[in-house]
């Protein structure tokens, strides 16, 4: 979690691509809460780490609100995709849920916290064509980089 909040702070936070990708990775914090994590705790831990993230990006309370929304809806969507016949204590990955059903999760997460994000940010529906480019350039820079990392680890637990 820290690894990830640093690399958002002191790395992707610098990244704007044409004035649209902006690489939002803190979501990434979510997409390895074991299924027998609570609700309630889910959501207030999404909370603080959004306050951090929104601390350091000069974006006040929008970090905190997309990750408490999107915690919020993490914790059903996980329990419909994960195996019944996993352990309680189990925590989400390719190995435990299946590649597609795992990159399915990540891209439903991340779709939700981006959408969130970017409406809190913005605000407004005016420039919704415009929203909805800084939402898809940034969903898109972002899955590349987090689908990379989630790589990266599940090589290395093999």
């Amino acid at each position: 979690m820290f690894l990830v909040m640093l690399l958002q702070v002191l790395v992707c936070n610098h990244i704007n691509l044409w004035g649209y990708a902006v690489p939002l990775l803190g979501v990434m914090v979510l997409f390895h809460v074991p299924l027998n994590a609570g609700r309630i705790g889910n959501m207030f831990m999404a909370f603080f780490t959004g306050l951090v993230l929104d601390a350091f990006s000069n974006t006040p309370g929008v970090a905190a609100g997309a990750m408490t929304f999107t915690a919020f809806v993490q914790h059903p969507l996980l329990h419909a995709m994960a195996p019944k016949d996993a352990v309680e204590d189990a925590i989400p990955s390719a190995g435990l849920m299946g590649r597609y059903t795992y990159f399915a999760y990540i891209a439903i997460l991340m779709a939700v916290h981006h959408m969130v994000y970017f409406m809190f940010e913005a605000f407004t529906f005016f420039n919704a064509l415009d929203l909805f480019l800084r939402f898809l350039g940034s969903y898109v820079l972002s899955m590349l980089l987090a689908l990379s990392i989630e790589m990266m680890l599940s090589s290395k637990e093999k």
